[in-house]
């Protein structure tokens, strides 16, 4: 299984994507998530982040004078969790990030973002999908995990 498309994968798993969507995004304001990546000598870095929608994929901004946007240009991997949500509800997606060139597709990624605080000039980066994982509560000491793609078809580190 290779990397998606947030529209894919929303179409491969709609009830995880449904748990991502609703802890990533607030249509009144920003949702801040962390953004995990690799830093030079390989530890993993993490940085607080706005993710931003759009009607077929995931991105976030970077401020070009964060660490982050040269982490992600040397190494496009990342993993984002989302703040944990009402009963613990947990989702977290990782994957590779591709950068966004394309002036008509940056365009519409700033016309989507619901908070002031950006630069329209600063990098944008879209968030392919590898694997995600969202763990919901039924039960008190009971939680479920949900994972995509499933273990049995889950790709090797």
């Amino acid at each position: 299984m290779g990397l998606v498309s947030w529209s894919e994968f929303q179409q491969a798993t709609p009830d995880i994507a449904a748990i991502g969507h609703r802890l990533l995004h607030h249509p009144d304001r920003g949702e801040v998530a962390i953004l995990a990546t690799v830093g030079r000598q390989g530890a993993p870095r993490v940085a607080p982040v706005c993710p931003v929608f759009t009607h077929h994929a995931l991105y976030v901004l970077a401020s070009r004078a964060t660490p982050k946007v040269l982490q992600l240009r040397r190494d496009p991997r990342y993993a984002l969790h989302a703040q944990v949500g009402a009963t613990d509800l947990e989702f977290q997606v990782n994957g590779r990030v591709r950068p966004v060139d394309s002036p008509v597709e940056r365009s519409s990624v700033l016309g989507a973002i619901t908070f002031d605080s950006f630069d329209p000039e600063d990098p944008i980066f879209e968030l392919l999908i590898g694997r995600a994982i969202a763990v919901v509560w039924p039960a008190p000491d009971s939680p479920t995990k949900l994972r995509w793609p499933p273990a049995d078809r889950a790709p090797a580190d």
